[in-house]
């Protein structure tokens, strides 16, 4: 259940304007959800109606509270790996392709979510890692759609700032909605991949490794043939050095052909190869999707193999 607060809008020097804006976006967001709900994606939240609730004596209309009401998961991603530890290969992977046919579902039909992150992913099933859940996302209330007005069509980066792919630290939006958007969320994906594996978003993992000059918010530069190597050179050097020994060494090569796939730095190169060479050159988070769950039925095998006396 998500609640709508508006308090703080009320408190605001033009209420009526925050107001305003606060019930845009929580339209936008019921008519989203409702719109997934009716297109059958299965790795989203489902929508069950929006309802009032009083929280308080009926009186006082401050305490009748809007409310979004969703299907509820056990906890989320990242609750779980800071309660439970770090999994294995094999969860790891089943885990990247529920998201990944999330972000593919979407994407199918023109909606980036530009807010992936462990805490928006909602585990269903036993509460351990390992264990036989199955994960959905959920906090479509950032979502930019290609031919739908909304209320975050203008922001740079409607998602949390901590995990926004690198072209966005240093200002840049490519024009193009496959680019800017579709691959936004392939890198997030990537991230989400990292922080499986090793507990950490790769965000962070990969500035403390940019060299001090071409950090963000000391470059002055573009983001041009000046930048661009040395954060390739610096994401190569963060997946080789903390992802590469913690995935299995009959997958790794694969895992880390899927993980570059994801994270490639340049947002116009970023996806899968042969969706990127398609008409309007989608990202391809299908084709991935598809490779990742391929590589969880392989780690699962393997793991089962070894399990046998």
């Amino acid at each position: 259940m998500k609640a709508v607060d508006f308090w703080d809008a009320l408190n605001a020097p033009d209420p009526f304007v925050e107001l305003a804006k606060l019930t845009q976006m929580n339209l936008f967001e019921r008519d989203v959800l409702a719109y997934c709900m009716s297109q059958r994606m299965t790795r989203v939240l489902r929508y069950f109606g929006h309802e009032y609730l009083w929280v308080g004596a009926q009186t006082d209309p401050m305490n009748r509270v809007s409310c979004l009401v969703m299907e509820a998961g056990t906890t989320d991603l990242r609750r779980l790996i800071v309660a439970n530890g770090l999994a294995n290969c094999a969860w790891n992977m089943h885990v990247l392709a529920d998201v990944a046919l999330a972000v593919a579902q979407l994407h199918s039909r023109d909606i980036a979510h530009q807010d992936l992150k462990p805490s928006n992913v909602i585990a269903f099933g036993e509460a351990l890692p390992g264990g036989p859940s199955q994960m959905k996302v959920g906090d479509v209330g950032r979502v930019v759609r290609k031919d739908t007005p909304g209320p975050y069509d203008a922001f740079s980066w409607p998602g949390d700032d901590r995990y926004s792919p690198p072209e966005r630290w240093y200002g840049y939006v490519p024009a193009d909605w496959c680019d800017s958007r579709e691959a936004a969320d392939a890198y997030m994906l990537g991230s989400l991949l990292f922080f499986l594996f090793t507990g950490t978003p790769l965000q962070v993992a990969v500035i403390n490794a940019i060299p001090a000059p071409f950090r963000p918010g000391i470059w002055t530069g573009r983001f041009d043939q000046d930048l661009k190597p040395v954060l390739v050179a610096a994401h190569a050097e963060v997946l080789l050095e903390n992802l590469k020994p913690l995935v299995m060494p009959e997958v790794s090569d694969l895992v880390m052909a899927i993980e570059r796939s994801l994270t490639d730095p340049v947002p116009e190169t970023r996806g899968d190869t042969r969706a990127r060479r398609q008409l309007g050159r989608p990202v391809g988070i299908d084709r991935l999707q598809q490779r990742v769950a391929a590589v969880a039925a392989q780690c699962a095998a393997i793991e089962r193999g070894r399990r046998r006396p």
